[in-house]
């Protein structure tokens, strides 16, 4: 496999390659995990499946879970708060509102995410520069997230070192659990389930259903699917090259990527049609359709009317008129004294909290689903039978014409709310878990497998923002071992990218201060100075401001390297 070269000749390079700062590759980089689940979810076992795959790539791993600081959190923020531990219902309860309190009273919807890395800092040891120093080869697994925002500040805190792990089980698996192994009573276990999956009545609550369409890697607990996932999440990430994507994941990639395309004002949503061998049939984005067929494009220059174009979402307007013309029609019959814009300033808020805002059907945008059926038809390509990937749940409407398309399995990410297929058509369609004997219905799957948001790191060869791998060398096919050869494929650096400026500097310095003696020492023979041959990449003066900087880490880093003991890599 090919590995990183360092920056400097074997032998200047040596006295600087046991501190971390002083490297460009990072083979023993920490990693950080977050577990995302639904209550209910019995996610321990795929806990400890984690971990053992992470020790055998010869990495410790050590599992935070966050609501064990929530004591310490409600005494330093001076509020009471009880935190049972029995019974189940009350323990789970107390510890959703005790969340969410947290999160209100400090004012950050992703303070929990902050309090993990804080307790992941007081773990490190202070070098002797004063600096804190990296673990090597240990995984921080944190047990679980519920807010996206808690997702968001753990990727800009720990950049391509954090992966988002979700794990599902559907909602009657989660009952059962909650019912036969924890003692609930099955209202205490709907009611909880609904809780935690997003609590829209508060700021600050729970949004686990948001949280998990985040993930990187999606995996079931149902018949110990998450074994297969996690292995295979793993391996790639420590740099096995020769793991692939499934149809599944091949498929949903590129309905993410077509969503890419759409220019919708709320929500890019993708589609891709395959056939049963999972060959691609049709792609789909959501957007507004174009004369002559398909949808408007960024090529259709000064011809292009999408909604961003013309600076209005139709479906809005239109809601807005209905909602002004219900409180009218109201005041009019029920308060004709009142002033009907004081009305309307009181009642609109109100009624935009109803189901009135749920109503879609006067967008001017064609749904991704159907734009890949329509694509499908128009090229006269049979779909009979297929599979269709979407990013996102279909809508109610979409629903009726991929059932009468004769789509065979539908499978999808994110969750939509405001969609009634269940419930219109619960005749020809069946969700995760509702199969019956000599079930005809269409089942609406959610995707199991790794997530479209990390392809290019974990599958491309060459366009990983990783290490290049290879399959084979010299034409050897490469001989990849997991415990041998473990080495993660996109590290996360212990340093800053200025502290990497700095490292470069110091390399220049110590590469042409070799050169300019041997320069030198051929002056000696041909009579050319070597100071003559300095280009734009030698050392600046020495009186300049970065000089003395790069000056005073040099003297530091010899010091180091010259205190007895010192092994820091």
């Amino acid at each position: 496999m090919w590995v990183q070269p360092s920056l400097l000749p074997a032998a200047e390079g040596a006295a600087i390659e046991k501190d971390t700062r002083f490297v460009l590759d990072y083979p023993e980089a920490e990693l950080v995990f977050g577990l995302v689940f639904a209550v209910g979810t019995d996610y321990k076992p795929a806990l400890d499946y984690l971990k053992d795959q992470i020790k055998l790539s010869g990495y410790a791993a050590d599992s935070l879970q966050l609501s064990d600081w929530f004591g310490e959190s409600i005494e330093r923020l001076g509020f009471q708060h009880a935190l049972p531990t029995e019974p189940e219902y009350e323990r789970i309860a107390s510890r959703i509102s005790a969340g969410n309190k947290i999160r209100a009273t400090t004012g950050r919807q992703d303070i929990l995410a902050l309090i993990a890395a804080s307790k992941i800092f007081s773990t490190r040891e202070i070098g002797e520069d004063e600096n804190p120093i990296a673990h090597k080869r240990r995984a921080h697994i944190l047990v679980s997230l519920k807010r996206p925002e808690e997702v968001e500040s753990l990727r800009k805190i720990y950049g391509p070192g954090f992966f988002l792990i979700g794990i599902f089980a559907d909602e009657s698996e989660r009952i059962d659990f909650l019912t036969n192994r924890k003692g609930l009573e099955k209202e205490q276990a709907a009611s909880l389930i609904n809780i935690d999956q997003k609590q829209t009545a508060e700021e600050y609550g729970q949004r686990t259903r948001d949280t998990f369409q985040m993930a990187d890697l999606f995996v079931g607990v149902a018949d110990k699917e998450y074994e297969k996932g996690l292995q295979r999440f793993l391996r790639l990430i420590f740099g096995d090259p020769f793991i692939t994507p499934s149809r599944d994941e091949h498929s949903m990639f590129l309905a993410y990527a077509a969503s890419l395309r759409s220019g919708d004002l709320a929500r890019q949503v993708g589609a891709a049609l395959t056939c049963a061998q999972g060959d691609l049939i049709s792609l789909g984005c959501n957007d507004v359709p174009s004369p002559g067929g398909g949808l408007y494009c960024a090529d259709d220059g000064d011809d292009d009317a999408r909604d961003h174009k013309l600076r209005k979402d139709s479906n809005d307007a239109r809601k807005d008129e209905i909602i002004d013309d219900v409180i009218l029609a109201f005041s009019k019959k029920f308060l004709p004294t009142r002033d009907p814009e004081e009305i309307l300033k009181e009642a609109r808020p109100l009624l935009r909290e109803t189901l009135v805002s749920d109503v879609t059907e006067f967008g001017r945008a064609v749904h991704a689903e159907m734009d890949a059926i329509i694509t499908a038809g128009r090229t006269g390509v049979s779909f009979s039978n297929s599979t269709l990937y979407t990013t996102t749940f279909p809508c109610h409407t979409c629903t009726r014409h991929i059932i009468a398309a004769g789509v065979k399995r539908v499978v999808y990410i994110e969750p939509y709310p405001k969609s009634l297929a269940k419930e219109l058509h619960s005749d020809a369609i069946r969700i995760s878990g509702e199969k019956q004997k000599n079930d005809r219905r269409v089942p609406f799957e959610p995707f199991l497998g790794i997530g479209p948001r990390r392809f290019f790191d974990l599958f491309s060869m060459k366009l990983s923002s990783g290490y290049v791998i290879e399959r084979k060398h010299d034409g050897t096919v490469v001989d990849w071992d997991q415990r041998r050869n473990s080495k993660p494929r996109v590290p996360m650096a212990p340093t800053s990218y200025l502290e990497r400026e700095q490292l470069i500097q110091i390399t220049l310095n110590s590469v042409f201060s070799i050169k300019r003696e041997e320069n030198a020492n051929d002056a000696k023979t041909t009579g050319i100075a070597g100071q003559e041959r300095r280009g734009v990449l030698d050392t600046p003066r020495e009186d300049s401001p970065p000089s003395r900087k790069v000056a005073r880490m040099e003297d530091r880093r010899t010091g180091d390297n010259l205190a007895a003991g010192d092994d820091r890599k």
